[in-house]
């Protein structure tokens, strides 16, 4: 369609086998850099799950800074993603399966600033004291359309329930319990490939700086949630692919990620969370006819929303 011809692009390449020195014009001009393996470029959230010690089917990688993504890593020789997921190479053996949010960590500084919630300490402490889903409120949190799971780009956001009683902390409550409401409904598609992906490991800055959120994410989900301890997971499984493809380890996985103590799911707020989940799917439903038919709409999804 782009009337692009093979010729124009460079060589498919793997880890196992980059490039070996440089051109003479450049070898020229930095010696040191003449003779080394130049390795191909890496994809940050492949990177990010090998830094964070999630290559298994069993450990999923939940990254939540401004944006979110959730995604399982794993050696196989074939997938067929679910509807509504993406799925890419992270080298010729294994393969990352995912689905990603428009609106992560956003919706928690949108929110906070828009409502003039105060500092991220008195926001904490009033969001550790609050009951699950105890507002009355079901939110879309779509600020920047929706990614994954309906691929919805004219998507946006919507509140219904509020009254008089409803407070600015009720809203964001409500908002960080729908973005968690979005990553379960991935996390939900994961498990029809990996049945067995009941460990979560956080990435990203928002999460880390929320325990109220995480608390959230480990209820809705319904599994335990770690923290990653490691600095710059992306640059870190970078170097890891690296190093394993020179033989100076034997694989990703023989180099553990440090992980912290996880946060359990209470099963009695995961149930609460379970109800206002299909809460969450009836207003989805019944608003995204209304997104595709509005003026400016970008047009219907190139997927059935589910």
């Amino acid at each position: 369609m782009l009337g692009l011809q093979p010729e124009r692009l460079g060589p498919l390449l793997d880890p196992d086998a980059p490039l070996v020195g440089l051109r003479d014009e450049f070898a020229a001009r930095w010696p040191a850099l003449a003779r080394v393996p130049w390795f191909p470029a890496l994809g940050d959230g492949a990177c990010s799950n090998v830094g964070a010690g999630c290559t298994s089917p069993e450990r999923a990688a939940l990254m939540v800074g401004t944006s979110g993504a959730l995604r399982v890593s794993w050696a196989t020789d074939a997938i067929a993603p679910p509807e509504g997921l993406w799925c890419y190479r992270v080298d010729r053996r294994r393969i990352l399966l995912g689905g990603s949010l428009a609106n992560g960590g956003s919706v928690y500084a949108w929110l906070a600033e828009t409502l003039r919630l105060g500092p991220p300490r008195e926001i904490e402490e009033k969001l550790a004291g609050l009951e699950p889903d105890a507002h009355g409120l079901t939110v879309l949190s779509f600020l920047a359309g929706e990614r994954s799971t309906g691929w919805m780009s004219a998507a946006r956001g919507a509140v219904v329930g509020l009254s008089l009683a409803t407070r600015p902390i009720d809203i964001l409550q409500a908002g960080l319990e729908t973005v968690a409401y979005r990553f379960a409904l991935i996390h939900e598609r994961l498990r029809e490939v990996c049945p067995r992906a009941d460990a979560v490991v956080t990435t990203g800055g928002a999460l880390a700086a929320s325990p109220a959120w995480t608390r959230i994410m480990a209820d809705v989900l319904g599994v335990p949630v770690s923290p990653c301890l490691e600095a710059e997971g992306s640059a870190r499984g970078a170097a890891l692919l690296g190093l394993e493809a020179l033989g100076a380890i034997p694989s990703v996985e023989a180099v553990a990620a440090r992980v912290g103590p996880p946060v359990a799911p209470d099963l009695a707020r995961h149930a609460c969370y379970k109800d206002a989940l299909g809460r969450h799917r009836e207003l989805y439903a019944a608003l995204m006819p209304f997104f595709t038919a509005a003026p400016g709409g970008l047009g219907r999804p190139r997927r059935s929303a589910g």
